[in-house]
């Protein structure tokens, strides 16, 4: 079964590359090391959780198995939403209780903020693009759930708008949906550029980063915990593990309490100019509401960037002919496109839609599986991983601290997996088929 960390070590080439800067090139560990806290996993959460407990006074060790922004953190989307998981509102306040669900919902509103204001803070330049995220609606269903959605969300002063197929058509540049809804709270960056100055930023403050550096053992002793790698090891008090979907087995069973997924992206050269001027406008980025959902962003030069579909095991080339049927059948008269390079990378889906923190033993805490929410959810639980080290009540975190579950059928999921897949692709043609015959009768 291939696992994330079998990818290759390779820097993937992506979109990002034309406007994240240099990478950071810090040296692997030259020996032993001690610190306060070991963060293993130079990713969002790590990098992130690295930043908050340097700035709390705590010394700090960093490593990364490769290169700051290799992993999830630099191959995501893009698309930072006002949202802490995809479940609704009202269901994390379901799911989370009375204490928990309000925090969440209002972090999850706020991500966008947080997002740049961090940046801001730090002078990062992540390329943010303001506007709003609209989400499509397919079948009826949706619009009335995206409807009720916006109706929550300004009730409670946010700037989410539902809009009408022809008002959704004015933005996107062709009436493919029922309906959409704007939260204009979304915005886009480069998430390669956020994770390097996330990185960056940390060091500004002291933490110590090395990259090219795996974990190879973990242990606890007398005078903490000994993280070992191959030149030399770490002691420290205490262990974050910010390997999300690179998780491996140094933990026994933690990586069979999520399942991967690799999602694939994709970029085209630039757009003429009198195409990109009537298509995506005024907006940061929108997706739509099938449950393999396609992803649109246009960006100032005119490049597009779309999803590219998902799957299971070693990374293959998307079917791109196929894809780009798929942002034809949204933006008929969008002309030729012509692709200029792909890559994928992995999400991790949990049990429960949303992030959890684990304390695995005393000392040793993680956050991990981040449903499609970890461009800004992950340094925020960076953040909450790091009042974790510091010692801060577990009533005052944003998600309570639960134990590690594994996933019966885990063994199964690349089969289970692909076999979901296809029925989803099937139910979202049927529901497609049925949408285009309903806007056929109205005409």
């Amino acid at each position: 079964m291939h696992q994330p960390i079998n990818d290759s070590t390779k820097q993937p080439r992506t979109i990002y590359d034309l406007t994240a800067g240099p990478p950071l090139s810090l040296p692997a560990l030259p020996g032993d090391a001690t610190a306060d806290v070991a963060v293993i996993g130079g990713g969002l959460v790590g990098c992130s959780a690295a930043l908050h407990l340097a700035e709390m006074g705590r010394s700090v060790v960093v490593i990364e198995a490769n290169q700051i922004g290799w992993g999830s953190a630099g191959r995501s989307a893009g698309q930072v939403s006002a949202s802490a998981t995809k479940l609704d509102p009202k269901e994390v306040l379901e799911v989370y209780g009375p204490v928990y669900g309000p925090r969440l919902n209002e972090a999850g509103a706020k991500a966008p903020e947080f997002v740049a204001g961090l940046a801001a803070r730090f002078g990062m330049d992540i390329s943010i693009v303001r506007g709003g995220i609209l989400r499509g609606a397919h079948t009826p269903a949706m619009v009335e759930k995206l409807r009720k959605q916006a109706e929550f969300w300004q009730s409670q002063g946010a700037g989410v708008e539902y809009l009408s197929r022809a008002e959704a058509a004015s933005v996107i540049g062709s009436d493919f949906y029922l309906g959409a809804q704007i939260d204009r709270r979304g915005i886009a960056i480069n998430p390669l550029a956020w994770s390097r100055g996330l990185g960056r930023a940390a060091i500004s403050l002291g933490a110590r980063i090395h990259e090219n550096t795996r974990m190879t053992g973990l242990a606890q002793g007398a005078d903490g915990w000994r993280v070992a790698t191959p030149a030399g090891t770490i002691t420290a008090g205490q262990v974050l593990l910010c390997t999300n979907a690179y998780t491996d087995d140094t933990w026994p069973g933690l990586r069979k309490t999520f399942i991967p997924v690799r999602g694939y992206q994709i970029w085209t050269r630039p757009l003429g100019d009198n195409v990109r001027a009537n298509i995506l406008r005024g907006i940061a980025a929108m997706n739509d509401t099938r449950r393999l959902l396609t992803g649109l962003r246009l960006y100032p030069d005119g490049r597009l960037h779309f999803s590219g579909g998902v799957g299971f095991g070693p990374e293959r080339e998307p079917d791109l002919e196929d894809r780009l049927a798929r942002v034809r059948q949204i933006l008929p008269d969008i002309g030729p496109l012509e692709v200029e390079g792909w890559w994928s990378g992995w999400v991790t889906r949990g049990i429960a839609d949303g992030w959890r923190l684990h304390r695995l033993a005393p000392g040793l805490f993680t956050a991990i599986a981040c449903n499609g929410r970890g461009v800004a959810m992950g340094p925020i639980m960076g953040r909450e991983l790091a009042r974790c080290a510091a010692g801060v009540p577990e009533g005052d975190l944003l998600v309570p601290i639960s134990q590690p579950k594994s996933i019966l059928w885990y063994p199964f999921h690349t089969v289970l997996g692909s076999v979901a897949l296809k029925q989803y692709a099937r139910k979202d043609r049927k529901e497609i088929a049925a949408m285009k015959r309903l806007q056929g009768a109205a005409q």
